[in-house]
C-alpha cells in the first residue's frame, strides 16, 4: 500500500496520538528526531489513505480531546519550518485545527530556521548538511539566521501571518463578505524559538501581536544570554528552554524510513494537556513532504 500511496506529489502525514502506541512507551525520553521518526515509522505501517493524508489506523486523538472539556484542557503546538513560505505555515495550521478537530489552540510556537546560501547550495549539490539547535558562537552568545540576510524580513512576513489567526476582527463597519459577524480568535498565544536577542526585539517591535513565548536551546547555548533574559523579563514574555534540533526532519531521515525521493515541507508537533492535573492526554505529529 505504501509504494502506491508515495506515487502522489504530496503527502500529509498525521500520526494521531502516539501516546498509547506500545512500540513508542518502550522509548520515553527520546530526542524529538528520534520520537518523530519513530512516529512515522509506525503510522506508515498500519495507515488509512484518504485525499492526500496518510492516517494512522485505530487513532484515538479524537476521543482523547473530547474525554474533557474544552475549557479544562490546554492544546498547544510547535511548528518547524526551515523554508519561507506563507503558504506552507498557512497550511499547516489549517491542518492542526482539522485534524485535532478544533476550532482555538492556546498556543502556536513558530521554530524558524531559515537556511543560509551556503547551506542551500550544499543541499542543492547533494552535500549532506546537518544542524544542531541552534546557531552557537560564543558561550551566552546566539546568532539566528546567520548567512541569511532576509532571515529577519521573511519571519516578521511570516509573523504576520500568525496575526491573523490571533486577532479578532470586526467587521461591522465595512461592506465586505463577513460584515456583522466577526472573526473569531483563533490562537490564543504566539510564541518564536532561538532568536537572538537583536532579532527578538526587531520582531517585537514591528509586530501588532507581540510574542509571549520565547524558546531557547540550552545544548546550543548553554547560558540564557543576560540581554535576551532582561529583555523577556522587562516585556512580560515567558523565557522556556527546549532540546528540539533546527531541522527536526530532513529527507534523509525519510529516505531511512523508506520514503524516498520525498523531502519534508514543515512539520507540526501537538501536545494536549489536562489542566487541573498537568497530565499529557495526547500527542503527535502531522508533517508535510513533497516528491523531489
Amino acid at each position: 500500500m505504501l509504494s502506491q500511496i508515495l506515487q502522489n506529489k504530496n503527502l500529509i502525514i498525521s500520526t494521531g496520538n502516539v501516546i498509547n502506541v506500545n512500540d513508542l512507551r518502550k522509548k520515553a525520553g527520546q530526542k524529538p528526531t528520534d520520537e518523530l521518526i519513530d512516529s512515522l515509522k509506525s503510522t506508515i505501517i498500519d495507515c488509512e489513505f484518504l485525499d492526500n493524508e496518510v492516517i494512522r489506523k485505530n487513532n484515538d486523538l479524537n476521543e482523547k480531546i473530547q474525554e474533557h472539556q474544552r475549557g479544562d484542557i490546554k492544546i498547544g503546538a510547535k511548528i518547524f519550518l526551515n523554508n519561507y513560505s506563507d503558504d506552507f505555515l498557512k497550511e499547516s495550521i489549517d491542518k492542526l485545527f482539522k485534524i485535532l478537530n478544533i476550532d482555538f489552540l492556546d498556543n502556536l510556537i513558530l521554530s524558524f530556521h531559515p537556511k543560509s546560501v551556503q547551506q542551500t547550495e550544499q543541499q542543492q549539490n547533494g552535500d549532506i548538511v546537518t544542524t544542531n539547535g541552534g546557531e552557537m558562537t560564543k558561550e551566552g552568545t546566539i546568532e539566528w539566521g546567520k548567512g541569511n540576510d532576509k532571515a529577519v524580513i521573511n519571519l516578521k512576513k511570516l509573523w504576520s501571518t500568525l496575526e491573523e489567526y490571533a486577532n479578532v476582527t470586526n467587521c461591522d463597519n465595512c461592506n465586505c463578505e463577513t460584515a456583522g459577524s466577526g472573526r473569531q480568535k483563533k490562537i490564543g498565544q504566539l510564541g518564536i524559538a532561538d532568536l537572538d536577542v537583536d532579532s527578538l526585539k526587531n520582531l517585537y517591535e514591528n509586530s501588532k501581536i507581540h510574542p509571549t513565548i520565547v524558546q531557547i536551546n540550552l545544548a546550543a547555548c548553554c547560558v540564557v544570554p543576560p540581554e535576551l533574559q532582561t529583555f523577556c523579563s522587562q516585556n512580560d514574555i515567558q523565557l522556556l528552554t527546549h532540546s528540539d534540533p533546527q531541522e527536526i526532519l530532513t529527507k534523509d531521515v525519510l529516505n531511512d524510513i523508506e520514503i524516498h525521493n520525498f523531502h519534508p515541507l514543515w512539520t507540526t508537533r501537538y501536545q494536549v494537556h489536562v489542566k487541573c492535573r498537568g497530565v499529557l492526554a495526547a500527542k503527535g505529529f502531522i508533517v508535510s513532504i513533497e516528491k523531489d
